[in-house]
């Protein structure tokens, strides 16, 4: 049996309990987040390289990336302050390109 702990219309989250096959409670997060991937999409088709020209180009937005992933990486690759390069390899990976929002690698 599931039971909705938590639910969440701005950020769509459900937060469910349930029970697995040997009697554990299991608590997930689910989050639909397809209007954030085209969104992503959109911001991906939109960036230019030239946008940036004369810029130093310290900062400037590279992805969005929904809040459960973005824990699940928290707790896998630790904070991006304390794992840069884990977090660039995650990025720049292809499978994780639908997450990125402007060309090019990190």
């Amino acid at each position: 049996m599931q039971r909705i702990i938590k639910s969440d219309a701005a950020t769509g989250t459900v937060m469910k309990m349930h029970q697995d096959a040997s009697d554990t409670a299991v608590v997930e997060t689910i989050q639909n987040f397809d209007n954030l991937l085209k969104i992503n999409k959109q911001m991906s088709n939109d960036w230019s390289n030239t946008n940036y020209h004369g810029t130093q180009k310290h900062m400037h937005h590279v992805a969005e990336i929904p809040n459960v992933v973005y824990n699940h990486l928290l707790e896998t690759l630790g904070s991006p302050r304390e794992n840069p390069k884990a977090w660039k390899a995650w990025l720049n990976d292809s499978q994780n390109r639908d997450f990125r929002t402007g060309g090019g690698t990190l």
